[in-house]
């Protein structure tokens, strides 16, 4: 059984033209000599590197769509709260939005949340650069973590190196944490996330001493995502700059 759909997905703009496809390969039933093409194969013969990437790159976000046999929607869970606590017996006190969620994280020095939500980690993609405002200010308001992704600094145009090899000033860094605390009333936090890349340059150092934050996270491996932080360059310059960034 495949549980995905080969050769036509939404995320990467392509169909098939047959009503009726192969379900291993995704070929049309008819696959027809001449077709104009709207599948993966015929993209894929022409601009095959613009398949790795959700169209229109930068400006969406995109899930995987896989059909499993069993899903969470078949299950209804019919249980009882028990040991509830801090709410009066009293049908006229104890109502939804009398309920507290607040919560905490954290040994030493605990970080207060309003609800426990963290957010996914929004890094160096455009898609999240674009709307970081947005994104910063529900979370500060709401009293959630905002999770930095990894690769933000080496990205950054305007990055900056001391002597000593390390990160010396990146101004989307600065920007990513600053709109965040605009809004910021002692619940939640920025969390920065780092990578192999980013713990070489000095993130953790720089974002802990100089900017103030309080709580990282070491990342081991990718998460599950349609594609994971990629992106793309508009020019050679830009891509040689990176490419010294390692």
């Amino acid at each position: 059984m495949n549980l995905q759909k080969p050769n036509s997905n939404e995320a990467v703009q392509t169909a098939n033209r047959s009503r009726d496809v192969a379900p291993q390969s995704g070929i049309c039933s008819r696959c027809v000599d001449g077709c104009r093409g709207g599948c993966d194969m015929f993209h894929a013969t022409f601009r095959g590197r613009e398949l790795l990437y959700p169209q229109p790159f930068g400006s969406i976000t995109a899930g995987a769509d896989k059909n499993y046999p069993v899903d969470y929607s078949h299950l209804n869970i019919m249980g009882y709260a028990l040991g509830a606590r801090g709410v009066d017996p009293d049908p006229d006190k104890a109502t939804f939005p009398a309920v507290n969620t607040e919560t905490s994280f954290g040994v030493t020095n605990k970080v207060k949340m309003k609800v426990p939500i963290f957010t996914g980690a929004l890094g160096s993609t455009d898609i999240a650069r674009k709307n970081w405002e947005h994104f910063a200010t529900g979370a500060a308001i709401s009293g959630i973590v905002l999770v930095c992704g990894e690769n933000v600094c080496g990205i950054d145009p305007g990055l900056e190196f001391g002597s000593n090899g390390k990160i010396k000033h990146s101004p989307e860094m600065e920007k990513r944490i600053r709109e965040y605390r605009r809004y910021f009333d002692g619940y939640g936090d920025i969390l920065v996330q780092m990578n192999v890349e980013d713990t070489r340059m000095g993130v953790a150092e720089y974002v802990l001493d100089k900017l103030g934050v309080q709580t990282i996270e070491l990342k081991w491996g990718q998460g599950a995502k349609c594609i994971g932080g990629e992106i793309k360059v508009d020019s050679l310059e830009r891509a040689i700059q990176l490419k010294k960034r390692g």
